[in-house]
């Protein structure tokens, strides 16, 4: 079964790189960081994981990905991307993995963290990103990732799984939007570890929430002026 679900995967890929309309925001932030010799840390939404490898190709990162089967086809996917791989979780293998993850940033490598897996709860993050943030350089970026409505689709062309975090699947030719938030923090030598952690958890939670937000706020706009514009119109007669 996973070997399939590698199978189709690479085939989805295939297709996604070639058709896929991507408006990125805020990355230009993350390379004029990296010009800098400054690591930054990318807070991904586990439900967007597959939406932010579409937009950050051609650079590195290492990414963090769970113990489970799941984990394992994103490695295997991700590896195949140029990634390279983190196994461990909150609920298993996380000191070992945040070890490793601090090693690759003390090796000036970025690192990525889908914040709310491996099993939620959904857009709550825990401190594993906010402490590897910490140890980093360069900032704490979110990425917000949303797959634009289109004319006959209100959620756009893709699929939402029925899982806990309603992961996205985007479909050929679907347009979407990816924004990195900078978080603006506390200076490092203003407060404490664990006071900066959990101001840096606080502005996450916020962040993903308001684009959430927006998401379905947008939507709905969209929606009904695609309604309006199919209403019938009165012309005049030559």
């Amino acid at each position: 079964m996973n070997v399939l679900v590698s199978i189709l995967l690479e085939i989805f890929w295939f297709l996604w790189i070639r058709t896929i309309r991507c408006q990125i925001q805020g990355l230009e932030l993350v390379d004029e960081e990296r010009s800098r010799a400054l690591v930054p840390v990318f807070a991904v939404p586990h439900h967007s994981l597959l939406l932010s490898v579409l937009s950050y190709r051609k650079r590195s990162a290492t990414v963090l990905a769970s113990l489970s089967s799941d984990g394992e086809l994103a490695a295997r996917f991700l590896r195949k991307r140029g990634f390279k791989l983190v196994r461990g979780s909150s609920s298993r293998g996380g000191k070992e993995a945040l070890a490793e993850l601090k090693s690759a940033i003390g090796l000036g490598e970025p690192v990525a963290v889908t914040f709310d897996g491996p099993r939620g709860p959904r857009l709550v993050p825990k401190a594993g990103v906010a402490v590897c943030a910490w140890h980093a350089s360069g900032s704490l970026f979110v990425v917000n990732v949303r797959v634009l409505p289109s004319l006959f689709y209100r959620d756009g062309l893709c699929v939402r799984l029925n899982s806990w975090d309603r992961f996205v699947v985007p479909l050929p030719f679907c347009r979407m939007q990816v924004v990195y938030e900078r978080l603006l923090l506390p200076s490092k030598d203003s407060c404490s570890m664990e006071e900066w952690v959990n101001h840096a958890l606080r502005d996450i939670q916020s962040s993903v929430e308001k684009f959430e937000t927006n998401e379905f706020e947008a939507t709905d706009e969209r929606c009904e002026a695609s309604n309006n514009n199919r209403r019938p119109s009165v012309t005049k007669s030559r």
